[in-house]
């Protein structure tokens, strides 16, 4: 089943007891390009009451120094990249893969959907010609494959200290990127949850880390990558 990601924005600069709420449907929220295959679809459903005006862009994603860096790329492009979807509508946006690599490899993106304002009425007071704005940005994970990956991630666990404070770290020894949620400590019966929800993302041969909370107590790190609880190395 396809997952969808469901977003309501409230036009910027407008009081809210007059703004206009834009609701913008998209799915898949994890769409990928198998191997073999040179595009996939994102479709984009406005549910609101007014037309919305969305530009669509593709960017390279990588991670260095345990943070998130995106990077203009011409391997990954998106069709129309400026679509008009009127209330009730709904809109393609294809996502195509220009060239396909010839080893066994993984490579990220992201699908960044931002939500322009309606055109600016000169006649209009406070409004002023030239300047755009964004009223909501989406950022959607795009994964392309050349040949075969393995199904699940290997993962490497430690507990660092930087600048006083301790972190878990994770490295991603594998060439499948890791989507990482409900990061718990186990020790012994019980168990301490750092986070509930979404933690992040750790790229395929990349490390990131998260902070623990004060208290936190020492013991086994425990995280569902991929939808499977993996069990990593004790903290420390």
């Amino acid at each position: 089943m396809l997952r969808k990601f469901v977003l309501t924005a409230l036009l910027a600069g407008a009081p809210i007891a007059q703004a206009q709420a834009a609701a913008v449907v998209l799915w898949p929220v994890d769409p990928t390009i198998a191997a073999g295959q040179t595009a996939t679809a994102l479709w984009v459903e406005n549910r609101g009451a007014q037309p919305v005006t969305l530009q669509v862009r593709s960017l390279g994603w990588s991670q260095a120094g345990n943070e998130d860096q995106y990077a203009q790329q011409d391997e990954v492009v998106t069709s129309p990249p400026i679509a008009n979807v009127a209330p009730g509508e709904r809109q393609l946006i294809r996502v195509i893969r220009r060239d396909t690599g010839t080893q066994s490899a993984e490579h990220s993106y992201r699908l960044l959907i931002d939500e322009l304002p309606p055109p600016v009425d000169p006649t209009k007071p406070g409004t002023t010609s030239g300047q755009l704005s964004v009223q909501m940005r989406y950022s959607i994970p795009l994964f392309t494959y050349d040949g075969e990956v393995a199904a699940q991630p290997t993962l490497v666990a430690r507990t660092v200290v930087a600048e006083g404070r301790r972190y878990a770290e994770i490295r991603n020894v594998s060439q499948r990127h890791a989507r990482l949620i409900n990061l718990r400590i186990q020790t012994g019966a019980k168990e301490f949850t750092v986070t509930a929800g979404l933690l992040g993302y750790v790229l395929a041969g990349s490390t990131m880390r998260w902070p623990l909370p004060e208290g936190a107590p020492n013991g086994t790190i425990v995280v569902n990558a991929n939808g499977i609880d993996t069990t990593l190395a004790p903290t420390a």
